[in-house]
């Protein structure tokens, strides 16, 4: 005992470089932070306000360069906060974080931290799919990207960017970085947290307290009145935040390796996210949700009471409020009203024309609402031709084809495909214990659905948010599944004093 505590007084051995690692950071970070709102606090008002958003520009760089892991959580937060963030950055501080997710990933792969990333079918097909979509963005097209009735343009490399180039590379990054318990564990919760907030912005838009609610618009200017809009004021989008929240809470409150009190707080806010869906008064997100109750009763081994008893609950609520159910009154709850309904209708029709003009190349991305204005196409005599004008598509893949083309078509849907055979094999492979066995592979196949059924009523490109969570969550439970010898136990991840083994 004496000679290890020479050791630790002396600075040599394992114990102290362990408390190094472990306090070191934050107790910097903590310095640095006192520091910085010392300046503020004596500094003008304008130099303080930049020494402080440096300050912890800085920290966050430093943080992520260092990690890939932390700099795919920094994005993933740049994502979530990109409309209640102010216009302070000359650019999207989610196109900063991307950078720096790159940037993380190239260093560790440098320093042999992290996995060369392989190209497989899936992956290649992604490549091409962003190629195909780059070079209907630099070519020319009959019509601009633009909304014709209100003239504002679509930023189509933004477009691009959040809709298809984000969500493929964090794809990546989840296949290839996440490949530790320890960072999965971290994901969830982070993602839970991100779920909890949303929740908690729904419930208190509707019923209150109002004043609490941050971004103010959500109370203030709300997209849709009478429907949880949360941080990113659309409810399909809140809604599927909501449900996938509700996905993770539910496999962390019935994960044993959890304590108590974080399993009592996953389960408070599967409750509160359940809720959150309800208000969103969205028959697509509804439709989600009952699927994910569905498959959880059936495939959730171990933890499938909760959907069992969510199944139960929202068949009595159902039956005993039918009428205002099935009434037309959306605030109300009612899924009856037909405007939606004959919205699609109408889009549908307009990219039925679309597709048969131009089959091969289609009219490029972004082009759609153009399209839809002036050459809006009615369904037939029994819909109003004014349903859906100037709309965005609301079918995804139709969506795709009408401005790709078939060959964009058939690329996007083999992404589709690959993803979903990789994540039943996955889901197969997965030791059924443990947070990443099966109900890692449950979590990323359960999101993966509930994004693939809400394309049905939406165009997705436009969700940023969702489309991220769900390809880093099945790039992760992809990525462990090939990580398997055989389909018995995990291969060691091959990582010795911080580097891969080759």
């Amino acid at each position: 005992m004496s000679v290890a505590l020479d050791r630790i007084v002396s600075g040599d051995g394992p114990v102290l470089d362990r408390l190094w690692r472990r306090w070191l950071p934050p107790v910097v970070l903590l310095a640095g932070v006192l520091v910085v709102l010392g300046l503020v606090a004596r500094s003008p008002s304008g130099f303080g306000m930049v020494m402080l958003f440096g300050g912890f520009g800085f920290a966050m760089i430093y943080a992520g360069l260092r990690n890939p892991v932390v700099a795919a959580f920094f994005l993933l937060l740049a994502i979530f906060l990109r409309l209640a963030l102010p216009p302070i950055f000359p650019v999207d501080p989610f196109m900063l974080a991307f950078a720096g997710m790159i940037g993380a990933v190239a260093i560790g792969v440098a320093r042999r931290r992290c996995r060369i990333p392989q190209v497989g079918a899936l992956e290649g097909v992604m490549v091409l799919y962003v190629l195909w979509n780059i070079a209907s963005m630099i070519t020319s097209h009959k019509y601009l990207a633009t909304v014709p009735t209100t003239g504002e343009e679509l930023a189509v490399p933004r477009f691009l960017m959040t809709g298809t180039v984000i969500p493929f590379a964090l794809y990546f990054v989840g296949r290839f970085v996440f490949d530790r318990e320890s960072a999965v564990r971290r994901l969830l919760w982070m993602i839970l947290g991100l779920g909890a907030y949303s929740a908690a912005v729904s419930i208190m838009q509707l019923r209150g307290p109002v004043a609490l609610v941050w971004p103010s618009y959500i109370v203030e200017s709300p997209a849709w009145e009478g429907r949880a809009v949360g941080i990113f004021n659309q409810p399909v989008v809140n809604g599927l935040v909501l449900i996938i929240g509700f996905i993770v809470a539910m496999v962390l409150a019935g994960e044993r390796s959890e304590p108590l009190w974080r399993r009592v707080l996953a389960v408070a806010i599967a409750l509160a996210s359940a809720y959150g869906v309800y208000l969103t008064h969205t028959r697509a997100v509804w439709l989600a949700f009952a699927i994910v109750l569905v498959g959880g009763a059936l495939y959730a081994r171990g933890f499938r009471s909760g959907f069992v008893s969510g199944i139960a609950v929202s068949v009595l609520a159902v039956a005993t409020n039918w009428s205002t159910f099935t009434s037309a009154d959306r605030q109300a709850g009612g899924v009856g009203s037909e405007g939606e309904l004959l919205d699609r209708l109408n889009t549908l029709a307009t990219s039925v024309w679309a597709i048969r003009e131009e089959p091969l190349l289609g009219w490029g991305v972004g082009r759609f609402t153009a399209l839809n204005t002036y050459h809006h196409t009615q369904w037939s005599s029994d819909v109003p031709w004014v349903r859906g004008f100037g709309i965005a598509s609301h079918l995804n893949e139709l969506g795709i084809v009408a401005e790709l083309g078939l060959i964009g078509l058939v690329l996007w849907l083999a992404v589709l495909v690959l993803v979903c055979a990789k994540l039943i094999r996955a889901y197969r492979t997965l030791p059924a214990e443990g947070l990443c066995g099966r109900r890692l592979g449950f979590v990323a196949i359960m999101t993966f659905l509930v994004l693939v059924v809400t394309g049905l009523t939406v165009d997705l490109r436009f969700f940023d948010f969702p489309n991220a969570i769900v390809m880093l969550l099945s790039g992760v439970a992809i990525g462990f599944a090939d990580r398997l010898p055989n389909g018995q136990k995990q291969e060691s991840v091959g990582v010795s004093a911080g580097r891969v083994e080759r």
